[in-house]
């Protein structure tokens, strides 16, 4: 197979792995709470967790979304009572974004849902050096700056 063959099928899997992600991600979980959240929502927690304290605008630096995008889905989270916002100290114009004690639930339930996962994909890629996971991880970096532009 020629190496031109080869990127047009290793573009075609990462468009039908973008395609079922995406059907992934719009079904609404719970996770270990009453509440659904969809998995963008649960991806805020995680990222609001991992730094115990944050802001919008970190927020919105780490995932590449507006400031307006993050508002959104932070508010959403505080009527959801995951997420508590109050004023910096520091600096009055902005906001400090932290989980609540039901937010830090949902944190963990996904934590330990992520591990499940995780190890049941590690099974499957059994075959596969590190090296040849590294050279993927390459991959999808240079796929990602190709297509942020």
């Amino acid at each position: 197979m020629k190496k031109e063959e080869i990127i047009y099928e290793l573009m075609e899997s990462v468009y039908d792995l973008s395609r079922q992600i995406s059907s992934y991600e719009s079904i609404p979980r719970k996770y270990g709470t009453e509440d659904e959240l969809y998995m963008v929502e649960a991806h805020t927690i995680n990222l609001i967790g991992n730094k115990t304290q944050t802001t919008a605008s970190e927020l919105a630096n780490l995932t590449k979304k507006t400031k307006g995008a993050i508002s959104q889905m932070v508010n959403k989270l505080i009527k959801k009572g995951l997420v508590l916002k109050s004023k910096n100290p520091i600096d009055k114009r902005e906001y400090i974004l932290e989980l609540t004690e039901k937010g830090k639930m949902v944190y963990d339930f996904h934590y330990q849902l992520d591990k499940q996962e995780y190890t049941k994909i590690l099974n499957k890629l059994h075959q596969f050096s590190e090296e040849d996971l590294l050279v993927y991880i390459k991959i999808s970096s240079i796929l990602s700056e190709n297509t942020s532009k």
